[in-house]
């Protein structure tokens, strides 16, 4: 609970202190607010005709209040009872407010809301969300205190002198990457040295920790307070999350500048990654800047609560965007009236939102159709790198290495990983789906026939495009997964296997896998493993005159770049992952 002096509706000195927290009529009479309630104010630069006023919940979460409850929670301060509440609302609206309207506004509105105590003393019971991308097991990095003292320093890195050279150096990296490097050798690299993903999981990592200080720095140096700096678990990848709600006292410059600042120490991080490949030439350390770049681009993609959400909805002034889409869509309806949600919107709002809408639903069927398209392929090159890996094993136990064995098993996991939060993700989108649309479908007549014969068109869909019909065959050496490949696939849907039509596999040589190669052919059991080295004995075994051995690639390595966005779940990395554990967007309710 905020205390006295920073209360906007706090009274002056002088008046008798607050009554004791007790059960009973007492305290229902003297009403208070929830644990952690904190007054944040009207919203700068609101894209709605009445600008609404903002409080945030002790769970984190923003609620977006009708200026009428904004001033009667103001007036709950713990010593004024029902009827001086009454005054003081009225004070603050210019209108009579009644004991009974206070009453309403208070222990009906701001309870449900969760924003004060019942009348039986007890601290409201909020629902939790229990959100698809929501962060789990968090945990403390930084706390808030911590986290101003660090990100202090780093203002320099966000003025003018210093962003422009950084952004432009960036943007010749991703020229040279996309036009000279491409994007296909690297997922297959990977995919084949469990070790070095292992370590570029553990940098990328280090790279996500490091754009969510962006934007504390970011808030910090626009004058806000950014609270803790944590992680957890996003699906079965490691996360990390800053509390930015302070951004929200912000005006809307400040509030942009804290959501592209995570982007931006991304950039900085990427220029770190080129410095160090210029220094030892190691040309593993390249994976990380295409990983980057997709974690970016992901990140800039306004269809989900990240950076890009949050600078579309600062840039209309709108927090809370996806419960527009429904009212939004609706009103392009011949003969149905506008809901409430859409004309409380200024009118170039209402358009922005629209295109927005209009533009995030293909956007989000053609990601989840290029997904299933590439399943099979992205499948099949884990499937066999994991059977390498587990061959390994066998070869360090017959050595008498446990270490060995033990770094096999880590990368028989490894490798497994990315496919199994492909499944994870895809069987919770299923299955909340499947509820939403059987709930809505029930009220209307064949409503739930109609649902189940699409959901039953679309299991045959995937099953035409999953049933094992020769495409389920590694990545191979040179295919570069870009844009255009993922169209040209969709045209071949019909033949029932678009990932890999039996002409291309014809030009790949049949696209082998490493699996099938002879003991001989097999490539070397260290944890990082060499395409170029034909080496299969466990250390201790010395090598003969023809071997060559490498435990991990060296300068003359092959490519190390990453495909096309090939993925059938969120980026592992993704910030701000939930709106719950960052800026959480306001929860509107009806004054």
């Amino acid at each position: 609970m905020p205390s006295v002096a920073a209360d906007p509706g706090a009274p002056g000195a002088g008046e008798p202190e607050a009554p004791p927290r007790g059960a009973g009529e007492e305290t229902s009479a003297v009403p208070r607010r929830a644990e952690g309630v904190e007054l944040i104010g009207d919203f700068d630069a609101s894209g709605y005709r009445r600008a609404p006023s903002l409080v945030r919940r002790g769970d984190g979460q923003v609620i977006q209040l009708t200026s009428l409850l904004y001033a009667a929670l103001e007036a709950v301060d713990g010593r004024r009872d029902l009827k001086q509440i009454a005054e003081a609302v009225g004070a603050s609206a210019q209108r009579e407010v009644s004991e009974d309207n206070a009453r309403v506004l208070v222990e009906q509105k701001l309870t449900r809301c969760g924003l004060v105590v019942g009348p039986d003393g007890k601290e409201p019971e909020v629902a939790k969300v229990d959100s698809l991308l929501a962060l789990r097991l968090r945990f403390t990095v930084f706390g808030e205190n911590l986290t101003n003292r660090l990100t202090a320093p780093f203002a320099v890195l966000l003025t003018p002198v210093v962003m422009i050279p950084a952004v432009v150096a960036f943007f010749a990296v991703v020229f040279w990457l996309l036009t000279v490097r491409g994007l296909g050798g690297g997922t297959r690299q990977l995919l084949y040295s469990p070790g070095l993903l292992l370590l570029i999981l553990a940098a990328t990592a280090l790279s996500a920790g490091f754009h969510e200080f962006g934007h504390a720095a970011a808030l910090k140096y626009s004058g806000g307070k950014p609270g803790r700096i944590g992680g957890g678990l996003y699906l079965v990848w490691p996360a990390f999350f800053t509390d930015v709600t302070d951004a929200y006292r912000l005006d809307r410059r400040g509030r942009l500048r804290t959501d592209v600042g995570g982007l931006y120490f991304n950039i900085l991080f990427t220029l770190a990654t080129v410095a160090v490949w210029k220094l030892t030439g190691a040309e593993a350390v390249l994976v990380l800047v295409p990983l980057q770049l997709v974690q970016m681009t992901h990140q800039l993609l306004p269809v989900v609560r990240l950076d890009g959400y949050y600078i579309l909805s600062d840039l209309c002034g709108v927090p809370d965007l996806f419960t527009r889409i429904k009212p939004m869509l609706l009103r392009l309806v011949p003969g149905r009236g506008a809901d409430r949600k859409v004309t409380d919107l200024k009118p170039w709002v209402q358009v922005v939102v629209t295109v927005w809408i209009l533009l995030v639903i293909p956007l989000l069927l053609a990601g989840l159709l290029f997904a299933a398209i590439s399943f099979p392929r992205m499948a099949a090159t884990a499937w066999d790198s994991a059977s390498l890996q587990w061959r390994s094993v066998g070869r360090w136990l017959d050595a008498g290495s446990w270490a060995g064995a033990l770094a096999g098993l880590i990368g028989t996991a490894s490798v497994m990983l990315p496919v199994a939060a492909s499944v994870y993700v895809l069987s919770r989108v299923a299955r909340k789906a499947t509820r939403k649309v059987w709930s809505v479908a029930g009220r209307a007549p064949a409503g739930r026939l109609l649902a189940a014969v699409a959901g039953l068109a679309l299991a045959a869909g995937l099953a035409w495009l999953w049933w094992p019909n020769g495409e389920y065959r590694p990545i191979q050496p040179g295919e570069r997964g870009t844009l255009g490949d993922a169209v040209r696939a969709v045209g071949e849907i019909p033949g029932g296997r678009p990932a890999l039509t039996e002409e291309r596999q014809a030009e790949l040589g049949g696209a082998p896998r490493r699996s099938d190669a002879p003991p001989a052919q097999e490539p070397a059991p260290p944890f990082l493993v060499d395409e170029d080295a034909d080496d299969t004995r466990p250390p201790g075994v010395a090598p003969g005159p023809s071997t060559t051995v490498r435990a991990s690639p060296g300068p003359t390595a092959p490519s190390t770049t990453m495909p096309a966005p090939t993925t059938t779940g969120p980026a592992p990395t993704t910030t701000r992952p939930a709106p719950t554990t960052t800026r959480p967007p306001p929860t509107t309710t009806a004054g």
